[in-house]
């Protein structure tokens, strides 16, 4: 059986097929607004917006949809190279009959949004990445330090024990705490995450996630496989200061290659900005999205 969806008042739901999947849509503010796409990252789902959504609904349409495998949306056994979760925003935003949006993302919903803008530059207007590296790193030797990052990833793309990982709850409620700096989940909010990848279908797509990349894409990445890709869409990200992810993250080596990427770091914030910073989001996407 479905579990319930969370509620955010004046925020409805719906279901919008796309390339063979359901994806379900959490949407607000007025039909005729400029519209803005959020895409969350993992663990989570359209409900880490919560503190966001109601904000900019006040003068935007925004649409926050669950990426294939998370939350509400379908979860299919294959699909989770990253350029496929890009194909699968395209696609919906021809569902829903937009030429044009802005883009606010986390995590794996901002590495997607690179690929949207990279794939598809005249359906995005701006850009706003929280909590994800850009995808022109330095050239470096393989370190100590950056396998030790990596090891919640290697067993979450084990195969069996990544999805034992996410049926048991508990290594997803540790993610969830560790990595949030400023505030703390109260235990209804870690259920809402917690709960959603204890399902079957779902604990396997989390570990197709990770699987996924770093089989097909980390190493491209690492090896400067994306430097024949220039970002010419206007993009800002937002760094916490005390993210793990982000610790040693260069904001000064993407310039050849995203003439237009600005890089903010925001003190004493983790890993989850939006949730950490909700009114520095909203600000910032208020200010940057009407430029």
């Amino acid at each position: 059986m479905p579990l319930p969806l969370p509620q955010v008042e004046g925020i409805t739901h719906r279901d919008v097929t796309v390339r063979g999947i359901r994806l379900h849509v959490a949407e607000g503010g007025p039909a005729d607004a400029p519209p803005i796409l959020l895409l969350h990252g993992w663990p989570q789902h359209w409900w880490m917006w919560r503190d966001i959504l109601p904000e900019l609904a006040r003068v935007h349409r925004v649409i926050a949809p669950d990426l294939r495998g998370l939350g509400w949306s379908d979860a299919p056994k294959r699909g989770y190279v990253k350029q496929e979760l890009a194909d699968d925003n395209i696609a919906l935003l021809d569902a829903l009959g937009l030429d044009r949006v802005d883009l606010l993302a986390h995590d794996w919903g901002a590495f997607t949004g690179f690929l949207v803008c990279l794939t598809a530059p005249e359906r995005i207007n701006r850009f706003i990445g929280c909590s994800i590296p850009h995808i022109w790193p330095p050239a470096e030797r393989p370190s100590l330090r950056r396998l030790a990052q990596l090891w919640y990833q290697v067993a979450l793309a084990t195969p069996g024990l990544g999805q034992g990982l996410m049926r048991q709850g508990e290594f997803t409620r540790r993610v969830l705490t560790a990595a949030r700096h400023n505030g703390r989940y109260t235990d209804f909010e870690l259920a809402q995450f917690v709960d959603v990848l204890k399902q079957p279908d779902h604990a396997l797509a989390a570990a197709q996630y990770y699987r996924s990349f770093l089989l097909h894409e980390l190493k491209p990445i690492a090896s400067g496989g994306f430097h024949d890709r220039i970002l010419t869409t206007p993009s800002l990200l937002l760094w916490g200061r005390k993210d793990p992810i982000l610790q040693g993250a260069s904001d000064s080596e993407h310039r050849a290659f995203a003439p237009n990427l600005e890089i903010e770091w925001v003190p004493e914030t983790g890993h989850f900005l939006p949730e950490e910073r909700p009114a520095l989001v909203v600000e910032r996407a208020r200010s940057f999205f009407s430029d």
